[in-house]
């Protein structure tokens, strides 16, 4: 019988995929062979089209279905030499639940009732500069730029991903938070050790016992503030590539589920430039 789960792993180390897309990819890919067998070389696209919306059925957020696609299409390109038999961008993907937002007054009850300043201050960055429970958990203090109010996002081996923003709001607490602290841990969240950053399940922990405290009754995820962060932006009016590239998200498409939670978006009510320099002249005077 085919290993069609070793046949892509050597592939993908052949063509130099980073460790956590090899993994993904693995992940679906041993889905798919328990699910198919050894049919998994020769799916049509029905198979494949009851096979996502199987996934959709089962609650699978829109970035899992998508990961499950790019597997799909890695395999039959680059291993198995097929073309792809997945069916047309769009027809699994509406099908899809919307992701889950908070109102922009939920999100002040949630870090009122976080009362340890660290776990605040990394629920507010993962809402205020779009981060990814991983990409929170893995700041390092060097990675914040106070002075230009950015953030220079790296993964898990302190490689950049990108650049996001820092809100003024929380680049105060952040400062006062590293002025009392008297470790040398190179972490912004460090964990129990001085080579350990903070672990997500710790994250989840304050999150979950935060929406207890505020009495928010929904069945939310943490991720749900990362999407809140793409949600008030675009309401706000800001473009869409923007708020595309703050998140990290490389497909267009992904950002179209947010364009449909926006629906108070409305480009009035974006910032004007003369702001930014008017109102420090008068705070001023």
């Amino acid at each position: 019988m085919t290993d069609y789960v070793e046949l892509t792993r050597k592939v993908l180390k052949d063509t130099g995929r980073s460790p956590k897309t090899a993994n993904s990819y693995l992940s679906h890919i041993r889905r798919l062979e328990q699910a198919f067998g050894e049919k998994l070389g020769d799916l049509d696209e029905e198979s494949l089209r009851k096979y996502l919306e199987k996934l959709v059925d089962e609650g699978k957020s829109l970035s899992y279905i998508n990961q499950a696609q790019s597997a799909i299409r890695f395999m039959y390109k680059n291993v198995l030499k097929k073309d792809s038999p997945l069916p047309g961008p769009g027809l699994v993907a509406k099908k899809v639940p919307l992701h889950g937002i908070f109102s922009r007054d939920e999100i002040k009850k949630i870090f009122e009732n976080v009362h340890e300043l660290k776990y605040r201050l990394a629920l507010m960055l993962i809402y205020s500069s779009g981060l990814r429970v991983g990409e929170a958990t893995h700041l390092l203090r060097n990675s914040v730029d106070f002075d230009n109010h950015v953030i220079h996002v790296n993964d898990e081996n302190g490689n950049f991903i990108r650049d996001t923003i820092l809100a003024e709001s929380v680049a105060k607490m952040l400062k006062y938070f590293l002025e009392t602290r008297t470790d040398d841990s190179p972490w912004m969240f460090p964990g129990r050790g001085k080579t350990n950053c903070i672990s997500p399940r710790t994250i989840q922990r304050a999150f979950m016992e935060a929406l207890l405290s505020a009495g928010i009754n929904k069945r939310a995820t943490l991720g749900w503030l990362r999407h809140s962060f793409a949600v008030h932006l675009l309401e706000d009016g800001i473009d869409r590539k923007l708020v595309r590239n703050l998140l990290g998200i490389t497909t267009p498409s992904m950002i179209s589920p947010y364009m449909k939670l926006a629906e108070k978006r409305n480009p009035l009510r974006v910032s004007s430039p003369a702001d930014r320099f008017l109102k420090k002249n008068s705070d001023r005077n």
